[in-house]
């Protein structure tokens, strides 16, 4: 999407996207049969992934503390990561997928995360609120933590060598050639941003050695030969501290903590979150780079959508993975969003944004002798999220049927036929960034 299209379509459902909370996920469609889902899922609430020796360098109050190390998932994060899971077992059991009552069979009900703390406790906090009692759930991560998951995150190859240049480039001509557009298109948010990092246009920062609110700096786009690219600057650093507001509204801070108490709410926390929002646009949903990083997981959801053997970590015998949740982090999410042009939106958030412990749900459904994929987007509300809300039919987390733009002339029912979607996803995938194998 082309970044004065993103300007304007944030504007028009900022306030959309406040709306009181209601399922919008429609039923299975009679004689139609669920027979597999694949998630891929963000973990959930952490602290701020930089201590906050650092964060205090570039604002002039303190930022509050957290009760876990930096980038861990956080108390609050792992109740609501179960009750995610509660519901999944509600859901999907209802629908015939799982076990609703009782312990799944063995193999049946898997997860694979990413290697970092949030992750992997987010997954086992997922499946326990699936399964409370139940121990032979399965819970896997790659074994050696020296070196990245290619799944989550992939590495240059030769093949594929996520040149900094090219990728600097590739954002560049998204941005009419010139970051400063982005300066001014977002230049509302960016000076909200400020007056709450640095109010009355202060300077001085909560610890030595900083620039309150990077005032004066230009953005600019870093990248490292790890493939990563970011911003520094105002527009880095408002997204950094949009995110770690939002978090500290998702850990149900008081209101005089989150952000300090210099936001008039929510409206005005998604307001400053379109700094992120844009971040991740740039950096994770332009195509070439989506392609990239993304190929690997997209190519990974349609082969074990077809056979619940591929899952990783699945044993070749037994039966196959019928409910199987991949938990990483938001940008997995964007670069398969971006991958099959894909948005959502639940209520209390941005459209398209990926929340704490949100999911992308691919979703294989049997109607007579065809197959067909579904996709839907599960969340938690902002509010659900603060208050610890018990999820149940009553009160459902946010739900949205995504719909699949390049099969909209085979679609029913919002369904993709099996034989599309695999052709669709084939076609999005860069295979010369494709690794060998699965996890």
């Amino acid at each position: 999407m082309n970044v004065r299209v993103l300007v304007a379509t944030i504007a028009a459902v900022l306030l959309a996207g406040l709306m009181p909370a209601a399922a919008q996920l429609e039923p299975t469609p009679p004689g139609w049969q669920i027979e597999r889902a694949i998630l891929l899922s963000r973990h959930g609430v952490r602290a701020p992934t930089q201590s906050n020796a650092e964060l205090d360098k570039l604002t002039a109050s303190a930022w509050p503390t957290w009760p876990v190390a930096p980038g861990f998932l956080s108390p609050q994060g792992d109740v609501l990561m179960r009750e995610m899971g509660s519901y999944y077992r509600l859901l999907y059991g209802g629908r015939g997928l799982v076990q609703a009552d009782d312990c799944p069979a063995a193999g049946t009900v898997a997860a694979w995360t990413d290697i970092d703390e949030r992750t992997r406790v987010s997954g086992a906090a997922l499946l326990a609120g699936m399964y409370p009692r139940c121990a032979n759930l399965s819970l896997r991560n790659q074994a050696n933590f020296n070196v990245p998951d290619p799944l989550f995150h992939p590495q240059p190859t030769a093949s594929c060598p996520m040149d900094p240049a090219a990728t600097r480039q590739a954002i560049l001509a998204r941005t009419g050639g010139s970051l400063a557009t982005l300066q001014r298109d977002y230049a509302t948010p960016l000076k909200m941003m400020q007056t709450v990092l640095c109010p009355n246009d202060t300077t001085a920062t909560a610890a030595a050695g900083g620039t309150c609110g990077e005032a004066g700096k230009p953005t600019t786009i870093e990248t490292d030969a790890n493939g990563r690219t970011w911003f520094k600057g105002p527009l880095g650093l408002g997204s950094t501290a949009s995110e770690a507001f939002l978090m500290q509204a998702a850990q149900g801070m008081p209101k005089d903590q989150v952000a300090w108490g210099r936001l008039a709410g929510d409206a005005s926390l998604m307001e400053l979150l379109t700094l992120h929002l844009l971040d991740m646009d740039l950096t994770e949903k332009t195509p070439a780079i989506a392609r990239q990083h993304g190929s690997n997981m997209l190519s990974l959801i349609a082969t074990t959508l077809e056979s619940g053997y591929k899952f990783p970590g699945a044993q070749p015998v037994g039966q196959p993975v019928r409910f199987g949740v991949l938990v990483g982090h938001e940008t997995n999410i964007y670069n398969v969003a971006s991958l099959l042009d894909l948005t959502w939106q639940v209520p209390g958030f941005l459209a398209g944004q990926a929340s704490p412990g949100g999911a992308l749900a691919f979703e294989l459904f049997r109607a007579g002798s065809q197959r067909f994929v579904r996709i839907a987007y599960y969340a938690q509300t902002l509010d659900e999220l603060r208050h610890r809300t018990r999820l149940n039919y009553r009160d459902p987390p946010g739900m949205k049927v995504v719909d699949l733009p390049a099969c909209k002339a085979q679609s029913q029912q919002h369904a993709c036929p099996l034989e599309r979607f695999l052709e669709i996803t084939k076609a999005a995938l860069e295979p010369q960034c494709l690794t060998a194998g699965n996890p």
